[in-house]
Formats: structure tokens, C-alpha cells, sequence
């Protein structure tokens, strides 16, 4: 079913590479904050807010290439250049100069409730725990299909007041700031989080939770018109 999606978009998402500092020196550590995708041919992209929102003097946030898989050793992302940030979309629009991707189409109109999706992203396959941070030393290009189960405002269900739509099956870690797909290859949505719930006593919920394509386009607008930048 999505085979169609998955060859027109999997040449256009890149995981966010996280570079950790300490004390205003490279601390030898990089890990994967999640995923972006280019929304345009002038290096704009965009991602979840929170993807890239790590105290600055700790963490820099950079972009290597579109990976199938590859390890950190001797690479040197090229820094972000953030553009704006909608911290109630949980959204941030940023720039690249180099090694950019072909972006992807944007719908205008949410799809139907039912409707089947598949998200993209860069999950952490490979994972060493220190002190409190995980360090990935290698990352692979997923695809995870799913459906839209629910539209609703985010606000009953998390801090974010944008409306979105659930889906019927919990995202990874890393897919944040990923596309949700069409059929197509279209981008219907943003993956911006994973929420589980409990129904009675034993009976668990795991979805996760999109941006939708509306909101993302209006979102996408209001940083390019704050920005002075013509879309």
C-alpha cells in the first residue's frame, strides 16, 4: 500500500543530529534528537519544537545527510539555523546550506478520519544508556504505517492547544518531527509525540499524536510571514 509513499519520500527525511557540549567543549557524545523534512528547494525544513528545544550551551542541533543507516564516528553536522518557533504547535521551522534533500509535497486539506498514513522517521535501533542520556551509535530510516483514529484539540490530552488527530498506533522514539504520508507521499501531518493511557485498571492505550496538515500549513505560514520570508 505505501510502497509509492515510501519511494517518493524516503529521500527527503533526515534525522536531527544532537551534539552535546559541557562546559563550552565538545563532550565526545552524539545522539539523535529525532527527524525533519525539507518543505522546500531554498534548505527549509521543518521539525517538532521540542526535537530541537536542549539548553544551548549543552547541546547544538546539526544535519548530516539523508542516512539509511551510518555511524557518528568522524562526522561533523553542519549546524541549524532556526527560523522560527510556533510553541503552540510544538513546530520549528529551520535552514540548511548543504547537502539538501528534495522536499516534500503539502496538502492543504486533512485527510479523512480512517484514512490510512504511514510515518517517517529515525528511530533508535541502537542504544547505550549514560547516567541519564541515551547515546546511539547507529541510526536507521523507518516507516511505520498506521491510521488516523481521532481528531481533537490537543489540549484535552497535552500541553499543545493545536488540533490534531491520534493515530492507532504508538510512535517510536526518534520519529518526532517526522512526516505523516498519504498513500501518495504526501505530507498530511507532523509526528510530534507518543501518549499511552489507561482504560479500567489493566487495559493500556498506546497512540501517538500528529500535527495536522492544516495546522501545519498555517503554522508553516506564520514563521515565513514573521520572518519576512516569501513562501
Amino acid at each position: 500500500m505505501f510502497q509509492k509513499a515510501i519511494a517518493r519520500a524516503k529521500g527527503s527525511i533526515f534525522p536531527i543530529i544532537r551534539t552535546h557540549y559541557k562546559n563550552g567543549q565538545y563532550a565526545n557524545m552524539r545522539s539523535v534528537a529525532g527527524t525533519g523534512f525539507f518543505i522546500d528547494d531554498q534548505g527549509h525544513f521543518v521539525s517538532a519544537l521540542h526535537v530541537v528545544s536542549g539548553a544551548p550551551e549543552e547541546f547544538r542541533y546539526g544535519h548530516l545527510h539523508n542516512i539509511p543507516h551510518a555511524s557518528f564516528s568522524g562526522i561533523s553536522p553542519e549546524e541549524i539555523t532556526i527560523i522560527g518557533k510556533d510553541d503552540q504547535r510544538d513546530l520549528v521551522v529551520g535552514k540548511l546550506s548543504e547537502r539538501l534533500l528534495p522536499p516534500l509535497e503539502l496538502v492543504a486539506v486533512d485527510p479523512a478520519l480512517g484514512s490510512s498514513i504511514v510515518i517517517g522517521g529515525y528511530p533508535f535501533p541502537r542504544i547505550k544508556k549514560v547516567g541519564e542520556m541515551f547515546v546511539f551509535k547507529s541510526v536507521r530510516q523507518f516507516w511505520q504505517p498506521t491510521m488516523i483514529m481521532d481528531y481533537l484539540s490537543m489540549s484535552l490530552l497535552t500541553k499543545y492547544p493545536y488540533n490534531g488527530f491520534l493515530v492507532s498506533a504508538r510512535t517510536i522514539p526518534g520519529m518526532s518531527g517526522g512526516p505523516v504520508l498519504d498513500v501518495e507521499g504526501r505530507v498530511v501531518g507532523l509526528c510530534t509525540a507518543s501518549m499511552s493511557r489507561m482504560s479500567g485498571k489493566d487495559l493500556p492505550h498506546h497512540n501517538g499524536i500528529c500535527l495536522s496538515a492544516a495546522e501545519l500549513n498555517i503554522g508553516i505560514a506564520e514563521i515565513f510571514r514573521a520572518a519576512g520570508i516569501v513562501s
